[in-house]
């Protein structure tokens, strides 16, 4: 006798999968997070193999779902569910504790105290905060089910999670279903950017092979198959888990009886089949809902069908018992497997379904309002309510805008412009309104990175103006999108298509803001082609913005005359930054604010204040940053975050990094903020993470765009040079210094020292090898590198003298590294002296290292190089710099230099021990005995002589009844040591 399926039935194959995932899952309970994705066909089993493994007591296991519902993408609904999954298993002290000073969860969480005002930039932290203390006290693990229909907020929770793993008791797993990611989803682009993060992977699952489906179908019979069976059963199910359930389940005899239908939809829909009437019906209504629904609001709605809901609890069950829905609470109530609510609701007869939509949204509208605006849209849309629709949706939007959650927000107007010549004169207002409605979705859609939307929605609204009758509107419109192709980082030339054309147009208004706002475009954009002529073009927009007295207008031509001044009159630039900051912070012009604070930025280096421009870059960010998804607040991100790696603020750079790479920002400032991310992570010994974000940031941008060219060929040539490939290096950075038909440019001149030395790494590596030939051609790269520079390095006007040094002084001791020159360690002094004047912490340390590498390599002894060296240990240690660290102890440890820092000793309180005799300055002094030092390093730390310290010295010998230094030393280290 062939036994029945069992719905309890145990897990079968998946060997590799499931060990890989352990390890993932032991790793996060040992404080090493990481994040894991399955990915596979819907049915192949990804879900029910993250909960046959997080089925662990010692775990705690928090479940969020997406679900697909039309366009009601609703903000954080799956880490809604996380969150309220964790507050049901925890006890009243546990959520005191976890939630305190997270009043901005009340925004997401009902009975959570809300906060007034949720800050720009806070809700997403605060979400990280809250799942990190929870992982403080249990081993957890987050999982969010179906990604691929995973809204953007929920996904910049997760990527904030993902990139700030420090050392956690945290596991995050993700399912997704492969075939739903049709071209230009977005998950596409947060897997791009978490394949580039050290803790992330996918874990695709295939298809059953054969005996793989015999062992599931053995299993599900209770008794070993016959190979016939299992051969039919796999040629229908291809090799799909699911489909071999469901095609399996109640079976009895030899063989799959002829009617079993083929395909998915025939198999997924057995199972609904073997369902009574009542429960079949009440099914197909919560396939409608779109969503897990409550059993009141079910009821509710299957009433108005016609459906007897008396029984409604036990065909829950039922459904349940036979696979169709999820086991577990009953209410709210959802489908085991998706896609079979996708079925259910496409095989409906015509007509039923807007009618179901009809009934969820008056009793959703009735219940709870405008809380579930988005679902509401959708089922007024459905339903073929078109006014409910568009008002729904407006709702939705406002909403999401309050949300700080642009890109849901788009999703609402999108359907908005969708909608509106379907819908009531009286409520979607005037043709103006029509025109000012597309430039919102278009603006916000270019707030979130969605460029090539931004420019469809605004040639749709330049497509609505007779340019002849309104050229001033048509103007300003052709200048919004001049600057969407820039985002786009298209070539400044295809920019100035558009901005060309706004300037023709307002031209027929010269006095007009309009002009004045093109003209100021367009010098930003001559300025980026180095024509002089964007110094004129610049003052008369200003001129002409003043007259016309608008402030928005005025703010964007102050802005741009920032821009254009920055590099070459950094002071009236700053003013016209400040003037412009000032006008749009007040009037709430979001991209004129960015522009003031950007080009402010790059004034204020140019005049060496570079401490100012890094903290008024992050003051920006923080001030224009929305959590996750605004783009605008990134580009001040990556400015902050530069300036405080150069800086050595780099717990403070990892910090700004973190937020946006989390974020996954498109083009230019998601690339420059990947860049400085790799500096960051090669910097500190992580080369392969370092890797990975450099390879991101080229798939960002071209390599050949202006704004970022040279940023880019830099963090390309420190991630070669820290991979140990300095031939790559120096190839790289050759083809970028010497591109065919044009001539080097002053910002070329940064990438000099880079070129030096990456030179200087492969001739040295070469020299060590005793290949000098290679060597030879090292050097000769470089020299005719230099030959064909057709000014003096490091010598432009208006830029900050001090970096100027720095650079220029670094280059040249980098050079003479390569050529193996004898004066390489005064080279190298003068540059750490150089770095030093600049506060570049970094720089200085590798200088004081290659410092006292050279001395010592050129025969000084060690003793005169021991105090940089400990500088230089100092500094790797205080920045994290492994490598360099490493690299500095090495090197004390070949010539014997001590690096030891002097500590207070602590004289234990006993009246025998000999310390206690001495006087506070000289046990001061033997602190410094202890470390090895000597007395002319001891005198030059405390500013005493030489003579000083030997008398000291003298004393502490016969006090200690000692001879020599190094027995006082050893005396002291026995006395003040554990139990000493």
């Amino acid at each position: 006798m062939r036994g029945q399926a069992q719905p309890g039935h145990r897990f079968v194959g998946r060997g590799a999968e499931r060990e890989r995932i352990r390890q993932i899952l032991a790793g996060g309970a040992a404080g090493r997070p990481a994040a894991a994705i399955v990915r596979g066909e819907a049915g192949v089993g990804k879900t029910r193999l993250v909960r046959e493994l997080c089925t662990d007591p010692e775990l705690l296991v928090l479940w969020g779902s997406c679900v697909r519902f039309g366009g009601a993408s609703v903000p954080y609904a799956p880490v809604v569910g996380i969150l309220q999954d964790w507050l049901q298993a925890a006890d009243p002290a546990e959520q005191a504790q976890v939630l305190a000073g997270a009043d901005e969860l009340g925004s997401l969480l009902p009975g959570v105290r809300a906060a007034h005002d949720v800050p720009a930039g806070r809700l997403v932290p605060v979400v990280d905060l809250v799942l990190n203390r929870i992982a403080d006290r249990h081993r957890t693990v987050v999982v969010v089910d179906d990604l691929q229909w995973a809204d953007l907020a929920s996904l910049d929770v997760l990527a904030y999670l993902i990139t700030g793993f420090r050392r956690r008791r945290l596991t995050v797993l993700g399912t997704c279903r492969d075939e739903d990611l049709g071209v230009g989803h977005p998950l596409h682009g947060w897997l791009a950017d978490m394949r580039r993060m050290p803790s992330f992977e996918e874990i695709q699952l295939e298809r059953f092979e054969l005996a793989e489906t015999g062992a599931q179908v053995g299993d599900l019979l209770g008794v070993l198959p016959d190979v016939d069976l299992v051969a039919q059963v796999q040629a229908r199910s291809d090799g799909n888990p699911y489909l071999t359930e469901l095609l399996v389940q109640d079976l009895s005899g030899v063989a799959l009886p002829d009617a079993v239908p083929q395909g998915l939809r025939e198999a997924l829909l057995a199972a609904w089949h073997r369902l009574s009437k009542q429960a079949r019906q009440m099914v197909q209504v919560l396939a409608v809902g779109g969503r897990p629904t409550a059993l009141d609001v079910l009821a509710a709605v299957a009433s108005r069908q016609g459906v007897d809901v008396t029984g409604l609890p036990a065909w829950v069950i039922e459904a349940q018992e036979r696979g169709v829905l999820a086991m577990g609470t009953a209410d709210p109530c959802w489908f085991r497997h998706p896609l079979l609510a996708e079925v259910l609701y496409d095989g409906l007869p015509p007509g039923q379904a807007p009618d179901i939509h009809a009934g969820y949204l008056d009793v959703l509208e009735a219940r709870a309002g405008a809380s579930v605006a988005p679902d509401l849209a959708v089922h007024s849309l459905r339903a073929g309510r078109i006014d409910e629709a568009y008002k729904w949706s407006r709702i939705a939007a406002e909403q999401a805008a309050n949300l700080r959650a642009p890109a849901e927000e788009v999703i609402q107007l999108e359907r908005m412009c969708n909608l509106w010549e379907q819908v009531s004169p009286a409520l979607r207002g005037s043709p103006a309104d029509r025109i000012a409605l597309y430039l919102r979705t278009s603006a916000v859609c270019s707030r979130v990175g969605r460029n090539d939307q931004a420019i469809e929605l605004a040639g749709d609204a330049l497509g609505m103006i007779d340019s002849t009758k309104e050229p001033l509107v048509a103007s300003g419109i052709l200048v919004d999108r001049g600057m969407m192709h820039w985002h786009r980082t298209e070539p400044i030339e295809a920019v100035l298509v558009d901005l060309g054309q706004a300037l023709e147009l307002s031209a027929r208004l010269p006095e007009s803001a309009a002009h004045a706002r093109a003209l100021a475009a367009v010098a930003w954009a001559e300025n980026w082609q180095s024509l002089p002529i964007a110094v004129a073009h610049a003052n008369e927009a200003v001129r002409v913005a003043r007259a016309a007295g608008s402030d928005r207008v005025l703010a964007a031509a102050l802005g741009y005359r920032c821009s254009v001044l920055a590099g070459s009159a950094p002071e009236q630039a700053l003013l016209d930054g400040q003037e412009a900051e000032q006008l749009a912070r007040a009037g709430g012009a979001m991209l004129e604010w960015l522009m003031a604070f950007v080009w402010q930025v790059h004034a204020l280096r140019t005049l060496g204040r570079r401490t100012e421009a890094t903290d008024l870059a992050l003051r920006g960010y923080s001030e224009l940053a929305v959590p996750g998804r605004d783009m605008l607040g990134y580009f001040l991100a990556c400015l902050g975050a530069d300036g405080l790696l150069e800086a050595g603020r780099w717990e403070e750079c990892q910090a700004i990094l973190r937020a946006a790479l989390a974020a996954r920002c498109p083009s230019i400032p998601g690339a420059a903020v990947r860049l400085t991310a790799a500096s960051l992570a090669v910097r500190r010994g992580r080369t392969a993470e370092g890797r990975l974000h450099f390879d991101r940031a080229r798939e960002l941008v071209a390599e050949n765009f202006v704004g970022i060219r040279e940023t880019l060929a830099a963090g390309g040539a420190e991630v070669l040079v820290a991979e140990g490939k300095p031939q790559e290096a120096v190839d790289w950075l050759r083809a970028r210094l010497t591109r065919p038909g044009a001539a080097p440019t002053p910002e070329d001149d940064d990438l000099l020292v880079l070129y030096a030395n990456a030179a200087a790494e492969l001739a040295q590596a070469a020299r060590d090898a005793g290949d000098t030939a290679s060597a030879t051609r090292a050097i000769a790269g470089l020299e005719e590198i230099l030959d064909s520079w057709p000014w003096e390095p490091f010598t432009r006007e208006q830029t900050d003298a001090s970096v100027q040094s720095m650079r220029s002084a670094l280059f040249h001791a980098e050079v003479a590294r390569c050529r193996d020159d004898p004066d390489q360690a005064s080279r190298w002094q003068r540059a750490a002296q150089a770095c030093d004047a600049v506060g570049a912490p970094w720089h200085r340390a590798v200088a004081q290292w290659r410092y006292a590498e050279a001395a010592i390599a050129a025969g000084w002894p060690p003793v005169g190089v021991a105090e940089p060296l400990r500088q230089a240990r100092r500094g790797a240690d205080e920045l994290g710099a492994e490598p360099l660290l490493r690299s500095v102890e090495s090197l004390a440890r070949r010539v014997r230099i001590s690096l030891r820092e002097p500590e207070p000793l602590v004289v234990p309180d006993r009246e025998e021990s000999v310390l206690s005799a001495l006087t506070p300055r000289e046990r001061e002094i033997l602190a410094f005995l202890v470390t090895g030092r000597s007395n002319g390093e001891i005198a030059k730390d405390l500013v005493i002589s030489d003579k000083t310290v030997s008398v000291h010295v003298s004393s502490i010998l016969r006090k200690t009844g000692t001879t020599t230094r190094f027995e006082a030393a050893a005396l002291a280290e026995r006395l003040t040591g554990p139990g000493g």
